[in-house]
């Protein structure tokens, strides 16, 4: 292998010209699992006995580039997708073709890659798409090749992440972070509530809403979803406050279970009146729960200490266990929207709201049934067991806390 052959640096880069070439960048599946058992030093071995196999698959004029230590790259001058594929299975056959032998011993590995072509002239939307696709790949399965999209797509996609954040940035600094409150209403007897979810909005100066799914995924991208749990968190105490002897709910992201700042605020708005925390019920995703146990029930348990209820936000579609259920002890599960919407029609998801209500009362956990859009609806899942019902059918989101619940939503248990 010549020096020409490899080129230790950052990918693909900006030149003035703008040639194609077509970058795979890969990662060993099964290194952390490795390196887990024998130690990070290992990986080095490992990386560099995989380059050693794969450098003489390579055609002329095509490099290799290290982007960090445990990531190979092959740059070629443009391969269309059947070309690429071609040549990662070529890697992979080659790697796979006997063990690697290291200091503690033989090891073997399979890898994973993203793909993308562009132009030299676009490093750096190449670098960030081929990245993403790599991730894609990794957590797709073992052995997996993605491609990227178009990067002129990525750049653009960029772009209206960063405006987006910029968007709800300004909105904290100049007070046009708002809440919408949804009403949680009982599910029995006068369809009063029992609580208000507290929904982010960004009110912009013609007066018009907009909705958090416009703008927190990019907040979240860019690490920056906890900001906006502190201005909630700020709003709802302020309204809990304002409004004696209402409930409300705030949604977290997993980020905000370890974030000091958010905990000290909460301790600094309950202290004067400790009823505050018992009036407030904090949402977790089964995703967020799920991505370090032991932190979350950290973070429920001393807030459960300050007398605050925490509810299991979008049951049903994650992966939590009957087991992690009876650790976390939520107080309530709010089933996910997706079994409520065709319930009227689709016997499995009726059949899958009645085990949900079945298992919530072993654990002694009420019952939310979310985006409860009509009366029909209503009545299977009263029928069912649930103890609470959310949608359009029983109030839309509103500025104003306690608004009078929708006159359609009054019907018979």
């Amino acid at each position: 292998m010549t020096k020409q052959r490899i080129l230790r640096g950052e990918g693909p880069r900006a030149s003035a010209g703008g040639d194609l070439h077509t970058h795979l960048l890969c990662g060993i599946d099964n290194l952390g699992a490795i390196e887990a058992l024998f130690g990070e030093a290992i990986g080095d071995e490992v990386v560099a006995a995989v380059e050693h196999r794969i450098a003489p698959l390579l055609p002329a004029r095509a490099r290799l580039w290290r982007p960090e230590r445990r990531r190979i790259g092959v740059s070629v001058r443009e391969l269309d997708r059947m070309g690429a594929s071609a040549l990662f299975a070529a890697m992979q056959a080659a790697i796979a073709q006997r063990a690697i032998e290291t200091v503690h011993g033989p090891v073997a590995v399979t890898l994973a890659a993203g793909c993308v072509t562009a132009a030299d002239s676009d490093a750096d939307d190449a670098r960030a798409a081929v990245r993403h696709a790599l991730a894609e790949a990794m957590a797709s399965g073992v052995g997996c090749l993605r491609f990227a999209g178009d990067t002129g797509v990525a750049a653009g996609l960029r772009r209206s992440v960063v405006d987006a954040a910029r968007i709800a940035m300004g909105a904290i600094g100049s007070g046009d972070l708002v809440i919408a409150y949804q009403p949680v209403v009982h599910a029995g007897g006068a369809r009063r509530a029992a609580f208000h979810e507290c929904l982010v909005r960004v009110r912009e100066r013609s007066g018009k809403l907009i909705a958090a799914g416009e703008f927190m995924p990019a907040m979240e991208q860019l690490g920056l979803a906890t900001l906006i749990d502190r201005q909630v968190l700020l709003l709802a105490l302020d309204a809990l406050t304002r409004t004696p002897g209402i409930r409300v709910s705030v949604n977290i992201y997993p980020q905000t279970m370890q974030d000091a700042q958010w905990m000290m605020l909460f301790h600094e708005g309950t202290r004067h009146d400790p009823t505050l925390a018992e009036r407030l019920i904090i949402e977790v995703t089964e995703t967020a729960a799920m991505l370090d146990p032991a932190r979350t029930r950290e973070f429920m348990n001393r807030l459960r200490r300050a007398g605050c209820a925490f509810a299991l936000d979008d049951f049903g579609m994650g992966h939590t266990s009957f087991g992690s259920l009876r650790d976390f002890r939520f107080d309530m599960i709010k089933i996910d929207g997706s079994f409520v919407t065709d319930i009227t029609t689709n016997p499995d998801s009726r059949f899958f709201v009645e085990k949900m209500v079945e298992v919530a009362g072993h654990f002694e956990m009420m019952t939310v049934a979310e985006f409860v859009q009509g009366a029909a609806e209503a009545r299977i899942l009263h029928d069912l067991g649930v103890d609470y019902f959310q949608g359009f059918f029983f109030g839309r989101p509103s500025l104003i806390l306690g608004a009078t619940l929708e006159p359609e939503a009054a019907i018979a248990g």
